[in-house]
């Protein structure tokens, strides 16, 4: 498998000088499976410099085929959609048919209980009062498919699927492919009793890479905890690196990958949580715009 990060902040994007090194842009990873299948994991802004890529080749012709995995519909997961040009393109008939064989074709994942949500959602937020053009306008076939019963075939790989620990719920991503495991748990948040999410500990067991939320420092989620003042972010369904550290070594993950980094962090806050990281668990890498990790 080849796993490329296209986006790798949380929240909002945030563009500038402070961020060049690790990006500005809103969560959106693209994983290549073995037998070639596209996995789009999300759809913030990142999606839009992935979507142009795309077009340099199938996608650009009208021939291409995708399949987008979305943890949950949150604003900063959906909101590069509507910028995703290979969506566009496509052939039409008289009647405003999509022509067969003529059009790209894209698979989009939920879970099964936010599956018409999650379409509703993301029509919703190219309504006119919001967006130019609506989700009718896209030339590409759209599918919507819910995650029924956890699992999906796609290709060479097994996709599992997990409820994890976020307001309004979200889902986890376990991606086997022969014997390589892929493990995507951005937007969770860890047990307040101090244990390890069940369901997490599953999706990354043996995993080959896991990529966890730790938009955080410990200090930053529980300041008192550490006998500084500033508001607690308990509840608010993100983590640290520390418990991303946590669930690796548990599970006994080869590599962990942090990601969902926090607007207010600069490059060199982020570039301070990976040394400290990394000072536990070494090979810890904090993911950047335009890391490429092969399995």
């Amino acid at each position: 498998m080849h796993l490329k990060f296209w986006g790798v902040r949380g929240s909002v994007p945030v563009p500038g000088r402070e961020t060049v090194k690790y990006g500005g842009n809103t969560t959106c990873l693209e994983v290549r499976t073995n037998d070639g299948t596209l996995l789009i994991i999300d759809a913030g802004t990142g999606i839009r410099l992935l979507g142009l890529e795309l077009m340099k080749g199938e996608f650009g012709r009208g021939t291409g085929t995708a399949h987008i995995l979305f943890t949950h519909s949150h604003w900063d997961h959906i909101q590069g959609f509507p910028f995703f040009i290979p969506a566009y393109i496509g052939s039409k008939d008289d009647a405003g048919n999509r022509v067969e064989g003529q059009c790209n074709r894209f698979h989009l994942y939920g879970a099964s209980d936010v599956d018409d949500r999650l379409e509703a959602t993301l029509r919703g937020q190219m309504e006119h009062f919001y967006f130019p053009v609506d989700l009718n306008y896209l030339s590409a076939q759209i599918n919507f498919h819910p995650m029924v019963g956890n699992n999906v075939q796609i290709g060479s790989a097994t996709i599992t699927a997990k409820r994890l620990i976020h307001p309004n719920g979200v889902l986890g991503y376990r991606i086997q492919d022969g014997d390589h495991v892929l493990c995507i748990a951005t937007d969770c948040e860890h047990p307040s009793d101090g244990s390890i999410d069940r369901n997490l500990l599953e999706l990354a067991q043996n995993a080959d890479i896991l990529v966890y939320d730790a938009q955080y420092t410990p200090e930053e989620y529980n300041p008192a905890a550490h006998g500084l003042q500033g508001p607690s972010k308990i509840g608010w369904g993100h983590s640290t690196f520390m418990e991303g550290i946590r669930v690796a070594q548990e599970a006994k993950v080869k590599r962990l990958v942090l990601t969902h980094h926090d607007p207010l962090h600069n490059d060199e806050r982020v570039a301070e949580m990976e040394r400290r990281a990394q000072a536990i668990l070494p090979g810890t890498l904090a993911a950047y715009e335009g890391l490429v990790l092969q399995l």
